[in-house]
């Protein structure tokens, strides 16, 4: 008999569509049953309310960057429907002061931000993938990924309020990681209870992009693992 499929929901990053999944998906293949769900809205509670008002009942969670910081709050606000996190590139401490003004730069010059992204994004040996990365925020948009980045910005610190937070969690990181650094995501799983940390080496800010095979292997590994850890 073979195994049931795991519920996954894919949340894209800021200014990324499925396609940032889509190979990890395939790879994946009947492993998982994969919704990709987008809901940029200004806020990471009106989000967190979105996102779980369309998804299954229960499901693995993944989220890459933003994404990541609003997987963490659907976790936080519904413990009891995440099964698994998988997070990568995100930053879960509270906004530094002084940052740069992604929101007004996306809403007034999308195309000088989407450019500025794209050099800094991925690897500096993995052109494709930045090219990928720009095509992507192209389709999105200057004015969803304003409401994104609107939503970041505005985030709470969520270190402290990880510590009760029992679902188990693979944290993956870029080794090269440009935008949110290696520490970032070790600090990220220190502070989940159940948390298992990778860095991908010769990797950037995309990992599911940059290296599909590598994270797909390694989602799969955690989820057999954590399955059977729970069976």
């Amino acid at each position: 008999m073979s195994n049931p499929k795991t519920t996954v929901v894919f949340i894209p990053a800021l200014l990324c569509d499925a396609t940032l999944y889509i190979d990890v998906i395939e790879r994946l293949g009947d492993q998982i049953e994969a919704h990709v769900m987008m809901s940029p809205k200004p806020t990471m509670a009106a989000s967190v309310a979105d996102i779980l008002a369309r998804a299954p009942k229960t499901f693995a969670l993944v989220g890459t960057s933003y994404a990541g910081n609003l997987a963490l709050e659907i976790a936080i606000a519904a413990p009891e429907r995440v099964t698994a996190l998988w997070l990568m590139g995100c930053d879960a401490a509270a906004p530094q002061a002084g940052g740069p003004d992604l929101a007004g730069g996306l809403s007034t010059q999308p195309e000088a931000v989407i450019d500025m992204l794209g050099t800094v994004i991925a690897h500096p040996d993995n052109k494709d993938a930045a090219a990928t990365f720009k095509t992507m925020a192209h389709r999105v948009g200057g004015q969803a990924g304003a409401a994104q980045a609107t939503a970041l910005a505005t985030r709470q610190e969520s270190l402290t309020r990880l510590r009760g937070l029992a679902i188990p969690a693979l944290v993956l990181w870029g080794a090269d990681d440009a935008l949110v650094p290696v520490a970032a995501g070790k600090t990220l799983a220190q502070n989940l209870p159940h948390a298992h940390f990778h860095a991908l080496p010769h990797c950037g800010h995309l990992p599911t992009l940059e290296a599909p095979a590598a994270a797909a292997d390694l989602f799969a590994k955690f989820l057999m693992e954590e399955t059977a850890h729970h069976a």
